[in-house]
């Protein structure tokens, strides 16, 4: 009977271990308890209410209508997940690249090293305690998200899908951040290249990919659009094809600003949705940069303390 439950408890343990990680605790009420977390929350969510404010009073102009509030409301939604999604990415990195780097810098790095914390453990603590505030923002705003979408046009899974991209792109960002900071020595030099790698990844990719697709150059814009969350969110938001299909084929659609470009047959498979796309490589993303930054962390400890 003792057997048996051994691997039981020993499960539990673990569970129990990454739920109390000592890092989550020390860095995550470190955050919170200084009065910068409620004024970032306050800023983030006062300028999310005055954009969803301009957006609904510039959509109305166009709409007049009591008809057009479902279109209206599209609209603004689209526009919010948007601005959150640019939000969270400039928040993320700035909360993330510091997270070993700052601990070299204040020299408790090999002080954590030599202690009982295994380095997924590090890992594990770094990155939930960066995400845990962004979550903290993205939970923050969905009353605001809600009441646009009590107007209509959006549907339940369109909410959840729009959220659900957030929080992946923000885990993603977090990770890289983190890799970044067991990489690099100075905070600064992290934070600098985190900054570049998400823009190079989320809005410079959109943009060059829907002008590289509005001028012909079909395969190069769609290679820099494929898995962007910004591109994911639009085709999610406002009903586009996928631009990838389910049995390999080539894509029947791709999103542009001024509409969707064909680009051959609709495949007959059922079409792999973009977000599904974007969420499964910025899952992979995550679990590639947590096991770079295992390595490296493991690396210093095992002999390379002495060269940080």
């Amino acid at each position: 009977m003792s057997e048996r439950a051994d691997p039981v408890r020993w499960e539990w343990s673990g569970l129990r271990r990454l739920v109390f990680n000592p890092l989550i605790v020390k860095d995550g009420l470190a955050r919170v308890r200084s009065w910068r977390a409620p004024a970032v929350i306050a800023l983030y969510l006062g300028l999310l209410g005055l954009f969803a404010w301009l957006a609904f009073s510039i959509q109305l102009t166009g709409f007049p209508q009591p008809t057009g509030f479902a279109r209206v409301a599209s609209n603004v939604f689209t526009a919010l997940a948007l601005v959150q999604l640019a939000l969270v990415c400039l928040v993320t990195p700035a909360l993330a690249a510091g997270a070993v780097s700052g601990e070299r810098e204040r020299q408790t790095l090999d002080v954590l090293l030599v202690s009982c914390v295994p380095s997924f453990g590090i890992v594990w603590g770094k990155l939930v305690a960066s995400v845990a505030f962004v979550l903290l923002l993205i939970l923050a705003a969905l009353p605001l998200f809600a009441t646009v979408f009590l107007f209509g046009g959006i549907d339940g899974q369109q909410f959840l899908v729009a959220q659900l991209l957030t929080a992946t792109t923000a885990l993603a960002v977090a990770a890289v951040s983190l890799f970044l900071s067991t990489m690099f020595r100075r905070t600064l030099g992290a934070t600098v290249v985190a900054y570049g790698l998400t823009f190079a990844a989320t809005a410079a990719s959109w943009y060059t990919g829907t002008i590289l697709l509005a001028s012909g150059h079909i395969r190069v814009g769609q290679a820099l659009l494929f898995a962007n969350p910004i591109q994911a969110m639009l085709a999610a938001l406002q009903g586009a094809s996928s631009v990838v299909g389910r049995a390999g084929g080539p894509p029947a659609y791709a999103v542009t600003g001024g509409g969707l470009v064909p680009l051959g047959p609709r495949p007959s498979a059922p079409a792999v949705q973009p977000w599904e796309v974007t969420v499964a490589i910025e899952l992979a993303i995550v679990a590639v940069a947590a096991v770079g930054t295992m390595f490296l962390l493991r690396e210093r400890r095992g002999g390379g303390s002495g060269s940080g």
